[in-house]
């Protein structure tokens, strides 16, 4: 079978982004989803120098990891890319945004669907961050030393912590590349690795806070520490601080499903993933498979407020964050959170907090 079509079957069934070079660099084919970016000229071209038979996996904070290998006289790349990416931050969530060693797996598996035999994988990895910044060497290291505390990071730092409190991976994801470029974290450490650990360190700290039992999320973070105090060396510091926080994440989700009924954890969840656009509980109703009238009851009688009051208090805590570290305008976090134009929002802002959002506003002296 060719590679081409190897690679194929490979993009069909994973949806990651695949590119095949001959011995020229010259693409041949490319297999993509059309919300999927296309791979970089420069980018391309770096990977392109440094290939070889060894399967390579470049790790970065917003544009995904990448792989590479060559085979004969083809050259593939493969690119989980982040839903971070450049521009408006929002590809559709069939874009993967994978761990590491679920990559490393699919990637074994195309490297055996080729070749029929086990590949090897480099341990050294080309210092590259973002594509628009390749040539600059060490850039992850530096980009914590130049953060100052700010009220950017401490939200970033709050939306993360919703995503591990409410046990939602795909809110957590969402978050977390903002929590780690513009995280709080001050200066470190001079050493490489003394700095990853100290990040690690500072971010199961937060991930600690993020609605666990405290006994139980104590137990975790000590373990995750200790582990980390352990490592020789640490790859990539987004993806393994990442992977901890999944494990919160992963926690709270199961302390959740065992509290409450499946039906009224979908249905947080849901609201969660659609704040802004979730429209009415009809919606809602339908997305679970289940009667209006039987979701407004099995909600309030499980959680104490209906679905709208729930619906409405993740709408204002969320307003509450935009107001007070981002420079929005009223008018664009009504727009962000779904209102109806500002005088809802405000209205509902209001019945809310007792006071409108300007005067919350005011009144934290911002």
């Amino acid at each position: 079978m060719k590679i081409t079509d190897v690679a194929k079957s490979f993009f069909e069934a994973t949806n990651l982004s695949t590119f095949v070079f001959n011995s020229q660099d010259q693409a041949i084919a490319t297999f993509k989803m059309p919300i999927a970016p296309q791979l970089p000229t420069k980018l391309a071209n770096k990977l392109l120098m440094n290939i070889s038979q060894k399967i390579s996996i470049h790790m970065f904070l917003r544009i995904g990891s990448i792989a590479t290998f060559q085979i004969d006289h083809h050259k593939v790349v493969v690119w989980a890319t982040s839903n971070m990416i450049s521009g408006n931050g929002k590809y559709d969530d069939k874009v993967p945004l994978i761990d590491f060693h679920t990559f490393e797996a699919q990637l074994t598996l195309f490297y055996l669907s080729l070749t029929q035999s086990t590949p090897k994988f480099t341990e050294s990895q080309l210092s590259l961050s973002d594509f628009d910044i390749i040539d600059r060497p060490n850039q992850e290291f530096e980009s914590f030393n130049i953060h100052k505390p700010s009220h950017n990071g401490y939200l970033a730092e709050q939306q993360m912590l919703l995503g591990v409190e409410h046990g939602n991976l795909k809110e957590f994801n969402n978050n977390y590349v903002q929590f780690m470029d513009k995280g709080n974290f001050g200066i470190l450490a001079t050493s490489d690795l003394r700095s990853k650990k100290n990040i690690t360190v500072a971010a199961t700290t937060l991930f600690t806070r993020g609605g666990m039992y405290a006994e139980n999320a104590y137990d975790l973070s000590d373990e995750c520490i200790k582990k980390t105090e352990l490592k020789q060396n640490i790859t990539n510091i987004y993806e393994y601080t990442r992977t901890i926080g999944e494990r919160f994440v992963k926690n709270v989700a199961q302390i959740k499903r065992k509290n409450i009924p499946f039906l009224i954890y979908r249905t947080q969840e849901y609201i969660y993933d659609n704040l802004a656009t979730v429209k009415n509980i009809d919606e809602i109703a339908q997305e679970m498979g289940c009667s209006k009238s039987y979701l407004i009851h099995l909600f309030k009688r499980t959680t104490g407020v209906s679905i709208i009051e729930f619906l409405t208090s993740q709408r204002i805590l969320s307003a509450k964050q935009l107001l007070l570290f981002t420079q929005l305008s009223v008018y664009e976090i009504a727009n962000t959170l779904g209102y109806n134009g500002t005088s809802q929002f405000s209205r509902t802002f209001k019945n809310a907090t007792g006071i409108s959002p300007s005067q919350f506003k005011k009144n934290q002296n911002l």
